[in-house]
């Protein structure tokens, strides 16, 4: 047991560049729709719900009980904020001033401090670098993960499989029911970036974690796992097609807030056995992990990219030379984002850390001095 919670789980690494790049393809379809994949652009968003599951496992994975949700926090921010805060000035000509669009400065700062995806509103949600979103929920799940986790830990395998239940049905109740509760601006807003329903999609991933460090297997590989995400693509665009009734369209439209994240889980599990069984992976490659390494960066910057292009060179019209434009986004996305790995996320984020850690090493050497002044003042 103690084995396999400490290993290292390079594949989900490697696995992590794959669910950007979906972004990627997902963003891309603004600027040319790609040859015979243009109708599965659209699928790329749900890279986010891989994410948003994914985060939730690794946190879990990595948990240990002495740790503080102070010094969690800390190394956390450490992680996301610096280069959040780089990328978003980068962006900001681009969404702003090259667009003719005015500068607010009050949704811009909200953005700043990762607190703009809890206002329904799209030019405060989207602002600054509007790929920020997903942090602002990110930090929302970390602020609460402390005191999770440690109640998850703490139930049975059967408990914890009930609870995993009830959210997957709290997520399909509010997809089912919310376009007759809210107007249209409320509901889209809810579904896609409210942090409080995407918490589910985390929720999700502490439990597959907790589940995978007690032992729980799932006997199937990372191939088939990626297939049926696959699979489910198809089968939501086919069923979306003009030859269905509408009843149907709408279901599987909302079923899909609830088989995704679990197809995801699915995917997760599978490339994390790989590496606790020390099986061989390629996605532990070094080419791919070093792509996974960079992964955050490519998430944050290549939007900036796409919408610079589409401003200078206007948006493409579907042609089989979209795919060249396709590879020459993403080879500069991917060397931007090496870059910017490079010289900023990893050694600020080091930086930080290394603050802390002398912070901590500061206050245990103050601990035994305060120790013995007390015991001198009692006596």
């Amino acid at each position: 047991m103690e084995r396999n919670v400490q290993a290292r789980l390079d594949s989900l690494t490697g696995l992590r560049f794959f669910a950007a790049w979906m972004v990627v393809v997902h963003h891309f379809a603004n600027f040319g729709a790609l040859p015979y994949i243009w109708r599965y652009q659209g699928f790329g968003a749900t890279g986010v719900t891989f994410f948003f599951v994914l985060s939730g496992f690794v946190l879990t994975w990595s948990f240990v009980p002495s740790d503080t949700p102070p010094r969690f926090y800390w190394r956390r921010l450490a992680r996301i904020w610096p280069l959040h805060a780089v990328t978003t000035l980068l962006a900001l000509p681009v969404f702003y001033s090259m667009r003719d669009v005015p500068y607010d400065w009050t949704a811009i700062g909200l953005s700043f401090v990762l607190l703009h995806a809890w206002i329904p509103t799209v030019s405060t949600y989207f602002a600054g670098n509007p790929a920020s979103w997903t942090l602002s929920c990110e930090l929302f799940f970390y602020a609460i993960h402390p005191f999770v986790v440690r109640r998850a830990v703490a139930v049975s395998l059967r408990l914890l499989a009930l609870a995993t239940v009830a959210v997957v049905v709290a997520i399909f109740v509010v997809a089912r029911w919310s376009p007759v509760w809210f107007s249209p601006r409320w509901y889209g807003w809810l579904l896609y970036i409210s942090p409080l329903f995407r918490v589910g999609e985390f929720l999700i991933g502490i439990a597959l974690a907790v589940a995978l460090k007690r032992g729980f297997r799932i006997p199937i590989g990372v191939i088939p796992a990626a297939l049926l995400v696959g699979l489910w693509f198809h089968v939501e665009y086919q069923l979306s097609g003009q030859y269905f009734p509408a009843f149907a369209q709408v279901l599987t439209a909302q079923a899909t807030y609830v088989v995704l994240p679990l197809l995801y889980a699915l995917l997760i599990a599978a490339a994390a056995q790989l590496d606790l069984r020390g099986r061989q992976s390629w996605l532990r490659s070094r080419p791919l992990v070093l792509l996974g390494q960079w992964s955050y960066a490519l998430y944050l910057i290549h939007a900036t990219i796409i919408y610079a292009l589409i401003e200078w060179v206007g948006v493409r019209p579907y042609s089989a030379v979209n795919v060249v434009w396709f590879a020459l986004v993403s080879a500069l996305a991917i060397g931007c984002s090496a870059l910017l790995y490079t010289l900023i996320e990893h050694p600020l984020e080091q930086r930080l850390r290394s603050w802390q850690r002398r912070w901590l090493a500061g206050r245990a050497a103050r601990r035994p001095e305060a120790v013995a002044g007390s015991a001198a003042g009692g006596s």
